[in-house]
């Protein structure tokens, strides 16, 4: 992806805003980042979490339409994101404090750049996966040591708007095999349904993700009065 890319977005941005926007889940900030929500979303299933974990996987630029940088600045999570284009992760290092690595995420190391932050544990709070275009996305998630982590959250970029199911239905069985309950099903912006939305039941209940169970809806309506 290129800085046109970035432009390209803003024409579909849906973000809050708090002083026009009233939410329908309590989370106490005065706007979000992402591009559609997936950082109140996170946020919404773990209670607000402070000083969390997560990786992402595409991070584009690092603070417009970006899924971490809400996490990062307003609840002081760590993070590494890997970004293959040389601007976006010169940004990043410039903008942020959480690690971005200069790397293709379909052959990234990420057990050890886990082992050379020095984190033991085996959970994860998010993954973002969004790479373009979404066979490359899927790589990146198959290249994920799924076996050896959990992620508490999941969002992943299937583009299926303009590429087709293919990606997105071989991401689902893949998490579905993995115990990921998938809540919100082809996600739209702007009326283009592209990303699903997931957790791990083992360590968030029904009662927080059951009012997202959806399929295809718009993502502003998830979260917006």
């Amino acid at each position: 992806r290129g800085l046109g890319d970035v432009y390209k977005r803003q024409e579909m941005n849906t973000r809050y805003n708090q002083k026009t926007d009233e939410l329908i889940h309590s989370v106490n900030i005065k706007e979000n980042h992402s591009q559609a929500y997936q950082d109140l979303f996170v946020l919404t299933m773990l209670g607000s979490k402070k000083n969390g974990r997560y990786l992402e996987i595409g991070a584009n630029h690092p603070t417009e339409f970006n899924n971490t940088w809400l996490l990062e600045s307003e609840f002081k999570w760590q993070g590494i994101s890997v970004e293959i284009d040389e601007r976006f992760q010169g940004e990043f290092v410039l903008q942020r404090g959480n690690d971005c690595h200069l790397a293709d995420a379909t052959t990234f190391d990420w057990k050890e750049a886990i082992k050379n932050k020095g984190w033991k544990k085996k959970r994860f709070d998010y993954v973002s996966i969004d790479c373009e275009p979404p066979n490359i996305t899927l790589k990146a998630l198959q290249n994920l040591p799924l076996n050896d982590y959990r992620f508490s959250v999941i969002t992943f970029e299937s583009d299926l708007y303009a590429h087709g199911p293919d990606c997105r239905d071989i991401q689902r069985r893949i998490l579905n095999d993995l115990g990921y309950q998938i809540v919100a099903r082809d996600v739209a912006n702007g009326g283009n349904q592209f990303e699903d939305w997931w957790i791990d039941p083992q360590v968030i209940d029904n009662v927080t993700w059951g009012p997202f169970i959806s399929h295809g809806a718009e993502a502003r309506n998830l979260f917006i009065k």
